[in-house]
């Protein structure tokens, strides 16, 4: 198993870290400035109060999907935006880069475990999981790394995307729309109370069939018409309410569930998704505040179609705001 984990797993390197020096003093400084790195393979670490980075450099669930690939390329081109982020960070928080899980010869079950195993070592640590990128089977494998490492039967999801991700595996295999539909199943028969709000959900985005599964297994559904500002108090005492249920909640942002004016480099881009306005900002806010927010991965960024960065940046702002939140 070691020689498994040392193929798919890579720790992080120093010169994915470089940009703009404005000067060394604390108010000048720029996150490749202060960035720490670290192996996850050296001996344990105290990670407390720390955000750790995590790439996933995988879409083999986006090409057994049948959608575009790219998405493998995203800790990369994140790294590059991140890199040039002012610091705001209070000295009583740390950030550090882990490196990165990576499929190798198609191999989309084995780094799922890996990276499962990797976001259970640094929860284990004491820190707090942000996986970069990778197709949107992210989500099984991060999904049992927080089972692995808790051990609760209440774990919830909050999934902001244009579709469910809810389909049926395929010979038995997993890709970018089969995780919710993977960890509902396997709840239900080790018993376990699995919770999912899917929020930006589009009708044009999925079949009866998904809609039909999802009422028969209680997920919630925000749809994208009605992530607005006439809804905004009742979705965030939604979400609120959904968080009481459950011990630890888990949050996926696949960046196709905003429009693709603001979000082109995707798998699959929706032209009429979310807008980035000041009424998410409040409903991303609200789970940011979450005392149970445990962990967080930016999924489906695709490079490759990202006219000006543009997608990357909504990323990053994302990020930004989670590690500087008080």
């Amino acid at each position: 198993m070691e020689a498994l984990g040392n193929v798919f797993y890579k720790a992080g390197e120093p010169q994915q870290w470089s940009g703009r020096m404005d000067g060394d003093s604390l108010d000048l400084q720029r996150w490749h400035q202060v960035m720490g790195l670290i192996d996850l393979d050296d001996h344990v670490q105290d990670l407390s109060s720390t955000f750790v980075l995590l790439g996933f450099c995988c879409d083999e669930g986006v090409k057994r999907n049948q959608g575009r690939i790219g998405a493998k390329d995203a800790p990369a081109s994140l790294r590059k935006v991140l890199a040039n982020l002012p610091n705001h960070l209070p000295i009583s928080k740390k950030i550090v880069d882990a490196g990165d899980v990576i499929c190798v010869s198609d191999d989309l079950e084995s780094a799922q475990n890996e990276l499962s195993k990797r976001v259970a070592q640094i929860l284990e640590y004491g820190g707090k999981p942000i996986v970069l990128g990778g197709g949107h089977e992210v989500t099984y494998a991060h999904f049992n790394g927080l089972k692995r490492f808790s051990m609760s039967k209440k774990i919830g999801i909050i999934n902001f995307d244009a579709h469910l991700d809810c389909r049926n595996p395929i010979d038995g295999q997993g890709n970018s729309g089969t995780g919710f539909f993977q960890i509902m199943e396997e709840g239900i028969k080790d018993g376990n109370t699995v919770k999912y709000l899917a929020i930006g959900i589009q009708e044009i985005s999925n079949t009866k069939a998904l809609f039909n599964y999802a009422n028969e297994r209680g997920i919630e559904i925000i749809k994208s018409e009605n992530v607005n500002s006439n809804n905004l108090e009742s979705i965030k005492n939604q979400m609120m309410e959904f968080a009481k249920k459950v011990d630890h909640i888990y949050v996926t942002v696949d960046m196709d569930v905003f429009a693709s004016a603001f979000a082109p480099g995707v798998s699959a881009p929706a032209f009429n998704g979310i807008i980035p306005d000041t009424t998410f900002q409040s409903i991303y806010q609200t789970i940011l505040d979450l005392p149970n927010f445990e962990c967080i991965d930016i999924a489906e960024i695709n490079p490759l179609y990202d006219i000006d960065n543009r997608t990357t940046k909504l990323a990053s702002d994302l990020i930004f705001k989670l590690v500087n939140n008080s």
